[in-house]
């Protein structure tokens, strides 16, 4: 009878580990792959799509260095200028009616998705990225410091 007990604790005993490891192993893999999402890496190939990139963050270069940048990961960066004012944070403008270009483009840089502005207003770029003051959150600017500019 004693012996039956202690099987019974054991196998319980046993049990509750296995389902704690099991369930610490699990939130480990999915912490793991959010992680990984945020650090994507995106380029892309024969894009059918023009970009044009404009600077609003009241710094000189910036929106070159987007260009730049873009230009490496397989963008179609026609052009790049200035804003007609400074803006706090950077956003996408969508002239076309493809919202997952959009957001491909916003993962690309770093935007935040909800930061996609659709207009129908005639351009000759489908897609314009203004980069706003928060610039220095985004991919590019990642491991920058402000002096750096």
């Amino acid at each position: 009878m004693r012996s039956k007990k202690r099987n019974i604790f054991l196998f319980v005993t046993f049990g509750a580990t296995f389902l704690t490891g099991l369930i610490l192993l699990i939130l480990k893999i999915l912490s793991a792959s959010y992680k990984f999402s945020n650090e994507e890496e995106i380029t892309v190939n024969n894009p059918s799509y023009q970009i044009d990139v404009l600077n609003a963050c009241g710094v000189e270069e910036i929106a070159f260095q987007i260009t730049q940048y873009l230009r490496t990961k397989g963008f179609d960066v026609i052009d790049y200028g200035n804003y007609g004012s400074v803006v706090n944070e950077s956003f996408v403008i969508d002239r076309v009616g493809k919202p997952d270009t959009a957001k491909l483009i916003t993962r690309a840089l770093g935007i935040k998705e909800g930061r996609i502005i659709r207009s129908k207003a005639k351009y000759y770029n489908e897609f314009t990225i203004v980069i706003g003051k928060d610039y220095m959150s985004l991919k590019p600017f990642k491991n920058k410091r402000e002096e750096d500019f």
